[in-house]
C-alpha cells in the first residue's frame, strides 16, 4: 500500500470517528435535555362543568304500513307520510329540518307445511324521518300532531344545545382552576412552590346530548293527547391536563 493511499484511508477513518462521536454526543445531550424537561413537573387533570337548558330537539318518527303487494304498500305508506310531513310543516317547521333517516321494504312470510318453504303473504314498508324542533317547548305538540297525522312509530328524542361554545369555555375555565388547585395541594405536600404551567392539553371533545327513549312505538291517539316532554338541563363538561413546574 502506498504511503499516500494509507494517509487518505487514515484521514477518512478519523473523520468518520469524529462524526460518530458527535452524533453520540448529540444523542446524550438530547437525552439530558429531555430528562431536564420532565424533571420537577407536577401533572394533574382538571375538570369543570356548567349546566344549561337545551334549546333544540331532534325527534325520530315514522310510518309503518302493511299491504298485499309491494307497490300497493309503498303508495299507502307514501300517502300517510306526505300527510305527516305536511302537518309538521304547518306547525312552522322548515322543510330543511325534516330529513329521511331510514326507508325499508320487508316481506311478510309464513311457513307452508305442504311445500316446506316460506311463502310471501304480504309486504311491510317502513319510513322514518328525523324532525329538528328548534323550540323545545313545542316537542310535545309535535308528537301529538304527528300521531294525529298517522305516525305510528316514534323513537327517542335528543335534546341538545345548538351552540355550546360559551358554556364550554366557562367549563374550561373551571377545569383550569381545578387543575391549579390540585397542583398547589400536591406541591404543598411536597414542600415546594409552583412556578407555572409548562404543558397544557385539552382532553374533552363533543357537546352534550340528552336522550329520552320513546320505545319505538306510538301511543294510541286517544292516549297521546297533550304529551308532556321535559327537556331538563344538560351538563357541559370540560377536562384539561396541565403540567406545572416547581
Amino acid at each position: 500500500m502506498s504511503n499516500k493511499l494509507y494517509k487518505t484511508i487514515t484521514l477518512v477513518m478519523l473523520v468518520m470517528a469524529m462524526l460518530g462521536f458527535s452524533l453520540i454526543s448529540n444523542d446524550l445531550w438530547s437525552s439530558k435535555v429531555d430528562a431536564e424537561e420532565v424533571k420537577n413537573v407536577i401533572t394533574v387533570n382538571g375538570r369543570g362543568s356548567i349546566t344549561a337548558k337545551p334549546d333544540i330537539a331532534y325527534v325520530s318518527m315514522g310510518v309503518d304500513t302493511i299491504g298485499s303487494t309491494a307497490n300497493q304498500t309503498q303508495k299507502k305508506n307514501a300517502a300517510v307520510m306526505n300527510k305527516l310531513i305536511k302537518t309538521i310543516k304547518n306547525m312552522g317547521i322548515d322543510k330543511d329540518d325534516i330529513k329521511t333517516t331510514d326507508y325499508n321494504i320487508y316481506t311478510e312470510q309464513d311457513y307452508d307445511k305442504n311445500t316446506k318453504k316460506n311463502a310471501i303473504t304480504g309486504y311491510q314498508v317502513s319510513n322514518t324521518i328525523e324532525v329538528t324542533v328548534r323550540d323545545v317547548n313545542n316537542v310535545g305538540n309535535v308528537i301529538d300532531k304527528a300521531g294525529e297525522a298517522g305516525a305510528n312509530k316514534m323513537y327517542n328524542i335528543r335534546f341538545a344545545i345548538s351552540d355550546d361554545s360559551s358554556y364550554y369555555q366557562q367549563a374550561l375555565n373551571i377545569a383550569t382552576k381545578n387543575a391549579e388547585s390540585k397542583a398547589k395541594a400536591i406541591a404543598k405536600g411536597l414542600g415546594v412552590d409552583i412556578i407555572g404551567p409548562v404543558k397544557v392539553t385539552e382532553q374533552s371533545t363533543g357537546g352534550p346530548v340528552l336522550y329520552k327513549n320513546l320505545d319505538g312505538k306510538m301511543m294510541p291517539k286517544e292516549a297521546a293527547a297533550d304529551t308532556s316532554v321535559f327537556s331538563g338541563e344538560l351538563e357541559v363538561k370540560a377536562e384539561i391536563t396541565i403540567g406545572y413546574s416547581y
